[in-house]
């Protein structure tokens, strides 16, 4: 059986991989034995189409991709850029879009709660509203995030207890691309918490007022948010609310995933009024999330798929009149199709959409990193990174037995060979 790939392969400069070894496509079941290593490389089932990455071997080169991010994007560059990196790239765009926050009428405005006093509206999410402050001790820069209402200690609603869960889950998370908590405090029945203030906008907001990004940007903030997605999944959080409106983008061009309201966290018990609710944002959640079931962290991996097509085209893959239309369209959705998706892109970057966007969660990358370390290679051109497509045929039961159909054709050469053998012997004998 052989394969073949993008690219030529060399001759195993990979290394010859175990006579044992046997690959099945996740998608129609096909089986192959590969007579090249495929550990860490795209494989394409010839069968079904369906690529995926032979993840065996592949945990140690993401994490090593990932730990080289600064120099792998300095190296893809910006076509429109040049000599500068992906962030400073999206920063620049960000700085001339952005507009500094200006103070709203608001009842908190001006008031101070422990040691921040409240400068003005950044904004309002599901769980409350958003305040620049300023840090009176420390002389600094934060945001403020409160419940403006009053609560006793014996009754705490829903919302409550989602804001919480917010902050204690986004203060669990120590990563470069997830808002820092620096504090939650309560003071005269009000919760709050103070973050790390990032001066830009979301994803969502960049792209409705500048368009569609280039791919180059795209595999820049999808990775990163993936690295962040990567840091939760190992600590049991599952975001549930990827979107472009939970992406922020600050003036430097950092990157970093907000709004971690509706998280679910391994160990502990969910909030029992909204356990018969679907959790997520209509147009934006999985297809499994839609019927109903557990979220996971390929849910999430499906919702950052949704976002990466979305900042390639301006256009979201499930659009619907109602919230309700949307939520019925995503429990039947299937997964994407190579056609759908534009005939511009690279070719990597679609086969990375594809496999984010499968209807089944075990089709999907079964780590946020590999995404992450595929991200980082989609626009790097490199010959041991082609895509190898997966030979002709199904692996028997007895993979030692010739095919029937090949012993005839042997047998009959034989049988000829001989004839004219013995035709010529007969020939000379008289």
């Amino acid at each position: 059986m052989t394969e073949t790939a993008d690219n030529p392969l060399g001759n195993d400069a990979a290394g010859a991989p175990s006579p044992d070894l046997r690959l099945v496509c996740p998608q129609c079941k096909a089986q192959y034995r590969p007579q090249h290593s495929t550990q860490g490389r795209r494989v394409r089932c010839r069968h079904c189409g369906h690529v995926w990455r032979d993840a065996s071997g592949a945990v140690d080169a993401v994490a090593k991709a990932l730990g080289t991010a600064a120099s792998t994007w300095s190296q893809i560059g910006a076509a429109r850029h040049a000599r500068k990196d992906q962030a400073s790239s999206v920063g620049q765009m960000v700085k001339k879009m952005a507009q500094p926050p200006r103070p709203l009428a608001a009842e908190w405005v001006g008031r101070t709660l422990g040691r921040y006093k409240l400068k003005a509206v950044l904004g309002q999410g599901a769980m409350g509203y958003v305040y620049e402050a300023d840090d009176q001790d420390l002389k600094r820069t934060v945001a403020v995030k409160l419940l403006p209402t009053t609560t006793t200690t014996d009754h705490e609603p829903a919302g409550m207890k989602l804001f919480l869960q917010e902050a204690r889950v986004a203060a669990k998370l120590q990563h470069p691309n997830c808002v820092t908590i620096y504090e939650v405090g309560r003071e005269d029945g009000t919760y709050f918490f103070a973050m790390e203030c990032v001066h830009g906008m979301t994803l969502a907001k960049l792209i409705e007022q500048h368009g569609a990004l280039p791919a180059n940007e795209v595999c820049y903030i999808i990775a990163r948010v993936a690295a962040a997605l990567a840091a939760g999944h190992a600590l049991g959080i599952v975001h549930r609310d990827v979107k472009p409106g939970n992406i922020m983008i600050d003036a430097s061009g950092n990157v970093k995933l907000t709004d971690f309201g509706l998280a679910d966290v391994k160990g502990i018990e969910g909030i029992k009024e909204l356990s018969k609710q679907i959790l997520g944002t209509p147009g934006w959640i999985s297809p499994e999330v839609a019927r109903g079931e557990r979220a996971t962290a390929a849910s999430d991996i499906y919702g950052l798929g949704l976002t990466l097509y979305y900042a390639m085209t301006k256009d979201r893959l499930i659009q619907a009149e109602t919230k309700s239309a949307m939520v019925r369209m995503q429990q039947k959705a299937k997964s994407l199709r190579r056609e759908r998706l534009p005939g511009n892109w690279p070719p990597r970057l679609r086969d990375i959409a594809l496999q984010c966007l499968q209807a089944d969660p075990k089709d999907r990358y079964q780590s946020a990193d590999m995404l992450a370390g595929d991200l980082l290679r989609a626009l790097v051109p490199d010959e041991t990174d082609a895509t190898v497509v997966l030979g002709s045929g199904r692996i028997e039961d007895n993979p030692k037995l010739v095919s029937p159909i090949v012993s005839y054709v042997v047998l009959g050469l034989l049988l000829l060979v001989a004839s004219a053998v013995a035709l010529i012997w007969w020939g000379i004998l008289r």
